[in-house]
């Protein structure tokens, strides 16, 4: 008898170990693959071959949070299918600070405090503190370094991990992958001197119509906003209040075409 009693017990035990192993791969297997702060889009990426619904899950920046089942997919389904991306607009009270913050998502909005919970984690800009963000949990979760942030190469950002044992800053790197419009802008535009001086110069080689360019520092520091709207064929950008070193200048025009390029200020 009290052999049969010990292995109904271990096959209860058995049971309730490989429904946690199975929670815990579901929840590993989806990952953040794209993050862009300038408009607040995300893409999630099912790295696993069963589909996971995941209109139940949250995200969370700096410590607001917003349910994935009430935004509308810019593409993709929250029924998530393997090997298969959706993308969404971040619907935190915080949103997607350009400059810096983090972003994770959750199982559930009960407790951010429980590591457990928290499905994937990044940040990024290095410029607000900890306990503003959910990097504590992120480091129990095994999803990240403590005080690691992603700097230096502009926004947007993409995961080039396995999606499951390879985590962390040193995964991701500036998007490279272009859309049409960002190719033809970027074919569109030519920068010079760089290395620059006091004037760093913006020369339109096609018949396009220029937004703004935007110059962050390599911290993802907000330095100077220009505006490009009345640009015929060429635009000095005067660098005179800014200290040499390395910076990223954004350029956006009215088809929704964004070019982020780098140049040094001597």
């Amino acid at each position: 008898m009290k052999t049969i009693v010990s292995s109904i017990k271990n096959w209860g035990l058995l049971v309730v170990l490989c429904l946690l192993f199975n929670l815990f791969y579901t929840n590993a297997q989806i990952r953040i693959t794209k993050v862009d702060p300038f408009t607040d889009q995300v893409t999630i990426h099912n790295f696993g071959t069963s589909t996971v619904p995941i209109d139940g899950y949250f995200f969370c920046t700096k410590r607001s949070y917003g349910a994935l089942a009430t935004i509308t997919p810019i593409s993709g389904s929250l029924n998530l299918a393997g090997g298969a991306d959706v993308v969404l607009v971040v619907n935190t009270f915080a949103g997607l600070d350009n400059t810096a913050s983090d972003l994770s998502i959750y199982t559930t909005n009960a407790n951010f405090f429980i590591a457990a919970d928290m499905v994937d984690f990044m940040q990024y800009g290095n410029a607000f503190p900890n306990l503003s963000g959910r990097e504590n949990e992120a480091v129990s979760r095994g999803f990240w370094t403590a005080g690691t942030f992603i700097l230096g190469d502009p926004a947007p950002w993409s995961y080039t991990g396995n999606g499951t044992t390879e985590n962390g800053v040193n995964f991701w790197v500036s998007s490279s992958t272009l859309s049409v419009n960002d190719e033809f802008l970027n074919g569109a535009l030519s920068m010079y001197p760089n290395p620059a001086g006091s004037t760093l110069n913006i020369k339109k080689l096609r018949n396009i119509n220029l937004n703004e360019a935007i110059i962050y520092d390599v911290t993802g520091r907000l330095v100077s906003a220009i505006d490009l709207s009345q640009t015929i064929s060429e635009k000095a950008i005067q660098l005179n209040k800014i200290s040499k070193g390395i910076y990223f200048i954004r350029i956006t025009d009215d088809q929704g075409g964004i070019v982020a390029r780098r140049f040094i200020k001597e």
